[in-house]
């Protein structure tokens, strides 16, 4: 009888094991979501006719790793139009700029997610204002004209190379259901021969 209790309890602490892990790993995978932006000045589309800078709010604390925030602003012919770096408060980041002839241009950017990983994406608008710079050929910060050319767009971040935290959190999961099966077939199978040992011995 005694044996038989301590394997139940053993099963019972498997079960409460398996179901602590399974929403531990459940819950760090849903918190390593990365960052988005929440909105930017100018939006998406949108046409303007004065811009001194952009900015551009995203849904946590960016972390400030040197360089790895980037924001470059392209317009006519590929032309830079940064006129300072891109600063970095919070999940804001602001970018000083001085536009050039009315046309389209793009705001490229890149940033560090909160979880460590870098989020990117462009945001078409439209100038309809009067020029104010010749603009430049590159970008006046050295990382955001070796990272982000005009020629090229801000590559997305990569999304393989490894398996996610809820793969990860459903193996495990998985692996611990497998536990507790095989305590079940242990008790279940030493039940029977225990009963006939105790009849044998009455």
């Amino acid at each position: 009888m005694g044996s038989r209790n301590a394997l139940r309890r053993a099963l019972v602490g498997a079960v409460v094991v398996a179901a602590a892990m399974t929403a531990a790993l459940g819950g760090s995978s849903a918190a390593s979501a990365h960052d988005s932006l929440v909105s930017s000045t100018p939006a998406e589309g949108e046409s303007v006719s004065s811009l001194s800078e952009v900015t551009l709010d995203f849904s946590a604390n960016l972390l400030g790793y040197d360089g790895g925030n980037i924001v470059i602003v392209i317009g006519p012919e590929g032309r830079h139009y940064e006129s300072e770096c891109v600063v970095l408060a919070g999940p804001t980041l602001t970018l000083p700029v001085a536009l050039g002839a009315p046309g389209g241009y793009t705001v490229e950017w890149r940033a560090v997610s909160s979880d460590g990983h870098p989020v990117s994406g462009e945001i078409p608008f439209t100038y309809t204002g009067e020029s104010v710079s010749a603009g430049a050929d590159a970008s006046p910060c050295a990382s955001a004209q070796g990272a982000a050319p005009a020629e090229t767009p801000v590559a997305a971040p990569s999304t393989s190379g490894g398996m996610s935290g809820l793969t990860v959190g459903l193996l495990v999961g998985g692996g611990a259901v497998v536990l507790v099966g095989v305590l079940v077939v242990v008790i279940l199978s030493r039940r029977p021969r225990e009963e006939q040992e105790s009849s044998d011995t009455e």
